[in-house]
Order: structure tokens, then C-alpha cells, then sequence
């Protein structure tokens, strides 16, 4: 260990700091464990950030309130640790004095500054703390600031697939649109529908001015995904039709219907196969016959990209599951020993199609229904 770590260990864990951490160091080994160790090292760094803003916040209480805010304005310390992020800092620095909330660097509040570098924590510790506390030190935007802040989400931000921590042109735009709508419900209501003194224009046909390249390039990327991904249902569903007609095995005589049971469960496979199947051609022909404005990446396209490819996997699951089925009638009795190694390979495609389209399926959710500054808490209320 470093002498950093070890000043951490003296400093954090002697105190009591993180005493579960500590508890977790000497119940397991974590030294013979290189990956464990990094996390390990990484959580005391952590540790030992937040007590040194704990010191240096105890030995600037003494100070009167000129001499800490000047102390904070000289090093311009909030302003930077609210572009890069570090809302442990600003936390900290503000439940200490509540008066720097009121600093603003370059006339720009840190609420502004979080919007304009797309600091979601940040800014999700300033709402709620505005909307939750009725005692709230975080005080309400005025009309200047709030127009100063609808111009910052307006704004593309040149880098924002490092600070929004999404891929892909369409995410993007869905998660621009999130930080657009979170300050426009936050800010004074005249905002919403007040037009620019320059230009006459309001502050959402700003954004859609500034991100048109974005727009255009999210529009793509759907319309391709969705245009590949009905082919491959269409491929499926046709299968799947003609396979309903060809069902293997004998009929019995007197009802004409099926007699093995695994016959029965290609029967049911390729029905909701087909069904399935279906259901994500209609939604994909939806996206492909949408109008794809701004709004739409807001919800309406990602919900139907998030249906209709979970449409495709049941429909390819199902497929496979009637496959697996129809290969046990025929080698029944004939083949026993095959039909194991042959079913176990059918999983093999649907486990492919799960690792290499899964990650967009679970980003597309959480990017739409998971916790994010548009779902932030303080914003309901």
C-alpha cells in the first residue's frame, strides 16, 4: 500500500469512518485479490477525500463568513468541483456554510454551471434540496437566472457522451431532452413560453436549432435499427407460418388432432412465435413510418425500439423452443442420445442474441424508465 492508503487507514478507520469497509478488509484477503484490492484502494481515497473536506470545513469555521466565502471565491473551489462533478465537495461545503450557495463565479450561479456541463448529481442535489426542504438554503431562480439556465439546456454540449455517461446518437438526444424538460419544470413558468429578445424565438426552438446534426443523426441510427430488425422478424415470422402447416407426426384417426406431447409444445412454440414475431414487425413498421420529431425521442421511439425488441428475442426463443421440439418427435426412439446435445445447441443462438443485444435493450430501459434527472425525486414533488 501507498503511504496515501495508509494515511487513510490512520486518519479514516482509526476514527471510525467506514468501519464496514474496515470490517471487510480483515474478514477477507482482499491483499490476494488484485481486483478487490483496486476497489478497496479506491473506496479509502474516497474515504479520505471527504474527511479532509470535514478538516478543512471545521478549521474554516473558526473564520468569519467574509473570510470563507472570499477563501472559497479566491480558489474558485465550488465552481470546479460543480463542472467536474464532485457533489460530495459541494455537499459538504454547503451544509458547512450555507452562504455559499449564493456565490457565483463569472455571474454564474452553480446551479447554472450544473446544467451547463450536465452535472446530473449536482444538479439533483440543488432540486432537491429546493423542493424537499421547507427550510430549503438553496434559494429559487430568479427571472435572469432562469432564463440563463434554459439557455444553458438549450445548448449542445460538445462532450456530452462523457458527461451524460450514454452511447449512441439517439441516447443522447433522449437524455438532452430530459435535461431540457428537468430545468423548464424548475425554473419561474413564464419560461416556458418566453421568446428571446434577439431572434423572437422560444427557448425550445433554440434547442432544436442547436441540436439538429444530433437530431439527424438519431433519426438515422432508429430508423436503421428498426429497418434490420424487422427484416430479421419478418424472416422469423415467415418460418414460423409455414412451419404451422407442416407439424410433425401422426394423426389419430378418429380426431385428427396430434398424439405426441411434443408435438403439442411445437404447436404452442410456433403460435406465440408467430405471434410475437408479428407484434415486433408492427412496431418497427410503427418507427419506420414515424414523423421523428424532437419529442418522440423523449419516450415514444424508445419504448417502441424497448417492445419491439423484446418482441424479436420471445419470437427467436420460440422458434427455437418449436425446433428443439419437432427434432425430439423425429428422433424419438431412433436418436435418443442426439436429442440432448442438439437442444442444448438450439440455446445457443438465443444466448448470442441475449449477449450481443441485450447491453442496448437494458441502456434504451434504464435511459427511459430507470432513475435519472428527469426522474429525479426532488422533481415530482
Amino acid at each position: 500500500m501507498t503511504q496515501f492508503v495508509e494515511k487513510v487507514q490512520e486518519l479514516g478507520m482509526e476514527q471510525g469512518t467506514n468501519p464496514q469497509l474496515h470490517k471487510l478488509y480483515n474478514e477477507f484477503a482482499i491483499d490476494e485479490v488484485p481486483s478487490l484490492k483496486r476497489i478497496y484502494d479506491v473506496k479509502l481515497r474516497h474515504e479520505a477525500a471527504v474527511e479532509l473536506v470535514k478538516k478543512v470545513c471545521d478549521a474554516l469555521s473558526q473564520r468569519s463568513t467574509t473570510e470563507i466565502t472570499q477563501f472559497f471565491q479566491d480558489r474558485n473551489l465550488l465552481a470546479q468541483a460543480t463542472v467536474k462533478g464532485i457533489s460530495e465537495l459541494v455537499k459538504l461545503s454547503i451544509q458547512y456554510f450555507p452562504e455559499l450557495i449564493w456565490i457565483s463565479p463569472n455571474d454564474t450561479t452553480l446551479v447554472t454551471l450544473a446544467v451547463q456541463h450536465r452535472q446530473e448529481r449536482i444538479l439533483r442535489l440543488f432540486l432537491k434540496e429546493s423542493s424537499t426542504n421547507r427550510l430549503s438554503i438553496v434559494p429559487a431562480p430568479t427571472e435572469i437566472e432562469s432564463g440563463k439556465m434554459m439557455l444553458s439546456a438549450a445548448e449542445c454540449n460538445p462532450d456530452i457522451d462523457d458527461v451524460t455517461n450514454v452511447s449512441g446518437a439517439a441516447f443522447q438526444m433522449q437524455r438532452e431532452i430530459q435535461w431540457f424538460k428537468a430545468v423548464e419544470s424548475w425554473v419561474t413558468p413564464d419560461m416556458k413560453t418566453a421568446r428571446l429578445t434577439v431572434d423572437n424565438k422560444t427557448y425550445w426552438q433554440v434547442f432544436v436549432e442547436k441540436h439538429q446534426k444530433l437530431l439527424e443523426n438519431g433519426q438515422k441510427w432508429v430508423k436503421e435499427t428498426a429497418d434490420k430488425c424487422m427484416l430479421v422478424s419478418t424472416l422469423i415470422a415467415t418460418v414460423l407460418f409455414a412451419a404451422a402447416f407442416s407439424m410433425p407426426g401422426t394423426n389419430n384417426d378418429s380426431d385428427g388432432f396430434p398424439l405426441k406431447g411434443s408435438v403439442l409444445v411445437f404447436a404452442i412454440s410456433d403460435g406465440l412465435g408467430l405471434l410475437c414475431s408479428v407484434t415486433a414487425i408492427l412496431l418497427f413498421l410503427a418507427i419506420l413510418t414515424s414523423r421523428d420529431e424532437p419529442l418522440d425521442f423523449l419516450d415514444s421511439l424508445p419504448e417502441k425500439i424497448i417492445m419491439g425488441l423484446s418482441s424479436l428475442f420471445l419470437s427467436l426463443a420460440f422458434m427455437l423452443v418449436a425446433f428443439a421440439a419437432a427434432l425430439t418427435f423425429v428422433l424419438d426412439k431412433t436418436l435418443e442420445w442426439v436429442v440432448i446435445p442438439i437442444a442444448l445447441l438450439t440455446s445457443l443462438p438465443v444466448t448470442l442474441f441475449v449477449v450481443l443485444q441485450l447491453p442496448l435493450l437494458f441502456q434504451m430501459v434504464k435511459s427511459t424508465y430507470g432513475p435519472s434527472i428527469f426522474h429525479a425525486e426532488g422533481m415530482r414533488k
